[in-house]
Formats: C-alpha cells, structure tokens, sequence
C-alpha cells in the first residue's frame, strides 16, 4: 500500500470542516494541504488551526492546486454539485459531505458525473465504517437476533438547529436544504439501506411552517425483507438522542447516541470517534482497494431519494 501522505484540499471550513481539519492533522496517511471558505472567518479560523496549509482564494484554484490529491467538500448541500464538478474536472479524488444534494434530480445528475469521471469519491457517511455500526450489522447478520421483529429509528433534539450549529443557523433552520431529516435522519436512512437495501417511503407524517425546517416527522421505510419506523421530533423539553434499535425473536440491539452498541441492554461497543475509521478507508480508496467501504456515489443518491421523497 502507497505510504506517502495525501494532500487534503478542504472546500468548506465551517464546523464539520474543521473537524475533518484535526482528523486529518493526526491520521499518519494525510495532511492539510489547501484551505477555502467564501467566509473570511471560518477560514482563518481554520488556518489558524492548521498554518500548514495555503489558503486558496477561490475554489477553481483550491482544486488546481498540485498539492491537493483530495478535495473534501463541507459546504451546505446547495454549494456541493459546483464544488464536486470542480473537483472531478480538475482530475481530483473528492469525499463528499452528505447529503449529497437537496434535490433528487441534482443527486442523479451528481452521481453520473461521478461515474463518467471515473474518479475516487465517496459520501461521508460515518455509520459505513463505524465500530458501533459494523457491530450492528454483524448481529443482524450472524442470526444472533433472530427472526427481526421490529426495527425503529428514534430521534429527539431539544432545539433545531442544534447549539453548535449556531454559525449554519440560516441554511440549517430554512425548508429548502436544512432541517434534521437532511441533516441527521439521513445518516439512519443510508445505515437502513446498507443493512436492508433499497427502501421506498410511506405514511408520511410531517409538521413545519411554510418556509421552515420541519419539526417532527413519522413514516415508514420499507425494504424488502424488514419495515423500519422513524419517529423524530424538535421535543424543547429533552436532551439529543439517537437511537436505531432492531427486536428480533432471540434478542435485541440497538447503536445508541451516533456511536454506541447496546445488545440486550449490554454496552458491547463503547462510543468513539469514528472518522479515523473513515480515514482509514479512505486511503485504501485512493490506493485503489475495492473493499474500502465507504458510502458510494450511488448509495448517496439512494439516500437522498428517500429523503426528498420524505419532505415532499
């Protein structure tokens, strides 16, 4: 496997940029080679925190920069087919923040160019290469929960958006690309459909305001061999919490709080942070291993079918 460190090109040095930033910074396989955000201040925030780095006075250099083998796009989901396009034309792996888009049709448009490109990419999707997750999905698998039962997402957020998303309050809080059901659900929706494959939607209950990001939302996603419930919902009155718990007719498991893995009520996967994971897969992405793992440009579009499709 190729040794020599990946220059990393970060479009986008908001919050989630600037944690992939420090990810980056301490993973053996990469380093922080170019900066560029259209706000001043996320940017020097994020070349004070990694001076290594040049700071790119536009996007169409950031990725013509010699120095960048890999792009990563964290801009809001509207910017990520300008960002993305770039990218491959310039020749440039990329990994993608989800969503990939807001749009169905945009989604499909990105991920042919993604194939025509024939370029590494992949979707963040944490849970395709998480502890917790992979746990999940061994237990399934193995026939140690039985016959499923049940399987149900549980999402609750005491305020949307959530505190430390303050600085994104204004594409994060609007009906056109922000809301938890882009923003959180569809991290569950991608993990439904790497353990159960393809879903369609049904008995969709949604509430927002004109213009606003929803506040609550049940339905169904059902795949061919399980049906999955979603309950989620702005509470005001109780902490975040996450939970995808599948009930099967041996036992019960459930990834809890993005990271941990519960079976029968026993914590068998303590949380961790799992983006060196996904840095991990990431190199064995670009030195062209197959079994990386990482969300692919076709499950993403898959994804966000089903997401739209939930907020129509």
């Amino acid at each position: 496997m190729n040794q020599r460190q990946h220059g990393v090109g970060l479009v986008g040095t908001g919050i989630m940029g600037r944690r992939m930033l420090a990810a980056v910074q301490q993973h053996p396989q990469f380093r922080a080679a170019a900066l560029w955000d259209p706000q001043a201040d996320a940017l020097q925030a994020a070349h004070a925190a990694a001076p290594e780095a040049r700071v790119a006075d536009s996007l169409a250099a950031l990725v013509a920069d010699p120095a960048v083998d890999l792009v990563y796009v964290a801009s809001p989901p509207s910017a990520h087919r300008a960002a993305v396009q770039a990218t491959l034309a310039a020749g440039r792996a990329c990994l993608c923040e989800k969503p990939l888009a807001h749009d169905i049709a945009e989604a499909q448009a990105l991920r042919n160019a993604v194939l025509q490109a024939a370029r590494p990419f992949a979707v963040n999707f944490p849970f395709a290469r998480s502890a917790a997750a992979l746990g999940l999905a061994d237990l399934l698998r193995s026939g140690a929960l039985g016959e499923l039962q049940h399987a149900r997402i549980s999402l609750r957020f005491a305020h949307w958006p959530r505190p430390w998303q303050a600085a994104a309050g204004d594409w994060l809080t609007g009906g056109a690309e922000g809301g938890f059901t882009r923003e959180v659900l569809s991290h569950f929706v991608f993990l439904s459909q790497r353990l159960f494959g393809p879903a369609s939607v049904h008995d969709v209950r949604l509430q927002r305001l004109p213009g606003q990001a929803e506040t609550a939302l049940q339905a169904r996603l059902q795949h061919a061999g399980a049906s999955v419930a979603i309950d989620a919902a702005v509470a005001g009155t109780v902490a975040d919490q996450n939970r995808f718990e599948l009930t099967g007719t041996r036992g019960r498991a459930a990834l809890v709080d993005w990271a941990r893995l519960e079976h029968d009520g026993v914590e068998t996967v303590p949380r961790s942070d799992g983006t060196p994971r996904t840095l991990d897969a990431l190199h064995r992405l670009l030195a062209g291993h197959a079994g990386h793992g990482l969300a692919t440009a076709d499950e993403a579009a898959d994804v966000v079918r089903c997401i739209e499709t939930l907020l129509q």
